[in-house]
């Protein structure tokens, strides 16, 4: 179907029910109550849906669109790979990969110059665990911090911080250890027996809950897994390559981790890869474990196209200095959000955010659901938490980091009419809708649809 054919009703009923039927009716039921348009390609910082229509991308899929869409250099890179060497045999390697560890070792803290690869940061966080594991013989403890994201898979979830994905799989146990966010003496404290293996964290804590920590959290935790010679691993898949104001989010405080994961946006969204950077005394104690084998810190083996696409986004934020660019921009629309957050106190709690890592906490579910919704009607789409039993669930704006001006200009004028709309909706309303929103997937199907006003129909 061209770019200029419009979707029909029964187009999109089709495809719906296709999802429904064979992947994921909760997916398919959201998508059909939102009444959104199908996309057809994205360029940039915009989206364009099969109708015609566009969009602003503010929320880049949680991060991973760094670059913007179709970013020429990238894709010339992929494109390149694709005619020579796509894939590879075993036991071979790409120039493409000799490039990327070069380019990681340029611009990573100090020391971080042994990688391993993966397709997913689930995976490098398990391939994280297993180097943890051999690297410190005796000890089985991981300290993570509540509310944060390493991933689903079984293994990954042993270091997740969201209990409500872990409990029912993996028993946290005596092995694991959960602080609270920011709290550098509940890490101090958990690490004096000296029997923790690693402590995981995210310099930014992402997700729904989106929270900078204190400015000494992390020299703290650092200077604590020093002391009690524990690993600390920084998890930089959604704060790496710039979307902090830094090239990384540990560079904000000088920590140089023992571990470092990377993903999202490290293909710039073409190519799924993940890389865990880890230093040579981490990999040469690993070696020295009786577990050690060759292979066990490897993961799915990655595509000479991954390769060429990591290598060539790196180089489009290093040359292009978008770091830089993070900050300077990202800081109109922080100072942007805070002001919404100053005009409408009784749906917004504050404006977390630093560099374009940016979010509005709501005060309920149904706030951030409803700003989402007009927000998508005046043609801006941003990261919707999808967490409808949090209190206190972060809207979050993630654009490309080469977003223009004029675009957070564009976004800041439809955020206030949107919320100026929210003010005059009574509060039983928004109770109303967050209790419908918390029981949503317990409701008929059909009166979901009915309720939202679909023309669309339940038929998987």
């Amino acid at each position: 179907m061209s770019t200029a054919t419009a979707v029909t009703a029964m187009d999109r009923q089709q495809v719906l029910t296709t999802l429904g039927r064979h992947w994921n009716p909760t997916a398919a039921l959201m998508l059909a109550a939102a009444s959104r348009q199908l996309e057809s390609h994205a360029r940039g910082t915009e989206v364009f849906a099969e109708d015609g229509s566009r969009a602003l991308d503010f929320a880049g899929s949680y991060g991973v669109f760094l670059v913007g869409h179709q970013n020429d250099a990238v894709r010339t890179a992929v494109l390149d790979a694709l005619d020579t060497a796509p894939a590879l045999v075993p036991g071979t390697v790409h120039p493409a990969t000799a490039d990327l560890f070069g380019l990681l070792t340029e611009i990573l803290p100090a020391g971080l110059t042994e990688f391993s690869l993966g397709c997913s940061g689930a995976e490098i966080s398990e391939i994280a665990l297993r180097a943890a594991y051999l690297a410190q013989p005796g000890r089985r403890k991981i300290v993570i911090v509540e509310g944060g994201y390493h991933g689903k898979t079984l293994g990954a979830l042993t270091v997740l911080g969201q209990h409500e994905h872990r409990d029912d799989f993996t028993p946290a146990g005596e092995d694991l250890v959960v602080v609270p966010p920011g709290d550098a003496r509940a890490v101090r404290e958990a690490l004096r027996g000296r029997d923790v293996a690693a402590v995981y964290v995210e310099p930014v804590l992402g997700g729904a809950y989106l929270r900078v920590p204190p400015a000494d959290f992390l020299p703290e935790v650092a200077r604590a897994c020093r002391e009690t010679g524990t690993l600390l691993v920084a998890d930089e898949i959604q704060t790496g390559f710039g979307r902090t104001g830094k090239m990384f989010a540990v560079e904000h405080s000088g920590v140089e981790p023992d571990i470092m994961l990377l993903s999202k946006a490290l293909t710039g969204g073409f190519v799924p890869v993940a890389v865990v950077a880890m230093t040579e005394e981490v990999l040469a104690r690993a070696r020295r474990s009786p577990q050690w084998y060759p292979g066990v810190l490897d993961g799915t083996a990655v595509s000479a196209l991954s390769m060429a696409a990591a290598a060539a986004t790196i180089r489009e934020v290093r040359d292009r200095n978008l770091p830089e660019r993070a900050e300077t921009v990202g800081r109109a629309l922080r100072e942007g959000l805070e002001r919404a957050v100053r005009r409408h106190p009784r749906h917004l709690v504050d404006a977390p955010g630093i560099g374009l890592m940016t979010g509005l906490r709501t005060r309920n579910p149904s706030v951030e659901n409803l700003i989402s919704m007009q927000m998508a009607a005046r043609g801006i789409h941003l990261g919707h938490s999808l967490n409808e039993q949090m209190d206190q669930p972060v809207l979050r704006f993630y654009p490309p980091l080469t977003v223009s001006e004029a675009d957070i200009e564009r976004v800041l004028s439809a955020l206030d009419e949107s919320l100026t709309w929210l003010d005059r909706r009574p509060a039983w309303l928004m109770r109303r809708i967050t209790w419908l929103l918390r029981r949503q997937y317990r409701l008929p199907p059909p009166l979901v649809l009915k309720l939202m006003h679909s023309d669309l129909e339940v038929n998987w």
